[in-house]
């Protein structure tokens, strides 16, 4: 009895040491972006219509069902592709903006450990550096923030924030 009782508590102390997923561990997988909005200011007046530094709101139309971030660890890499419409408010004007962005490299799980949001990092073959916040993450969906600088053709800077549903 006494074999069958110490045989039963180390198999639940071997069952209870299962590893907590780290941060990379759950962001690890391939994605779908299925939402994209985006808010800032622009200044317009460069593209001759009379307006200077102007309040703009973006938001999905449509996203292609090819969306995809793929977040691989071992090795250490990520291929993205989004190919979306977006619809651009701007003062009384609305914009359709098509907008695709595609390419791959390393990326980088960085947890705040409760002092700080939880970011991804990637940096793109070209040595580009994109920091992400991590807004919200559960098993089968995350949300991610960044802030990006818009030079060409008008000049400004934009807070993006995507959404993703975990592909099987």
């Amino acid at each position: 009895m006494k074999k069958l009782l110490l045989v039963a508590v180390s198999a639940l102390a071997l069952a209870s040491c299962k590893k907590e997923p780290t941060l990379a561990d759950r962001l690890e997988g391939t994605w779908l972006v299925n939402d994209i909005t985006a808010a800032g200011t622009v200044d317009l007046s460069s593209l001759g219509l009379g307006l200077g530094i102007t309040p703009i709101v973006a938001t999905d139309e449509s996203i292609s069902a090819n969306s995809l971030f793929t977040m691989i660890q071992e090795p250490n890499s990520v291929n993205y592709a989004v190919d979306a419409q977006l619809n651009v408010a701007a003062a009384a004007l609305s914009i359709p903006f098509p907008w695709q962005q595609s390419g791959n490299g390393t990326w980088l799980a960085k947890s705040g450990n409760g002092v700080a949001p939880d970011s991804v990092i990637i940096t793109a073959t070209d040595g580009t550096i994109t920091r992400y916040e991590v807004l919200s993450i559960l098993e089968s969906a995350i949300r991610l923030r960044t802030t990006t600088d818009i030079t060409t053709p008008a000049e400004g800077s934009l807070t993006l924030e995507f959404s993703f549903a975990r592909q099987q």
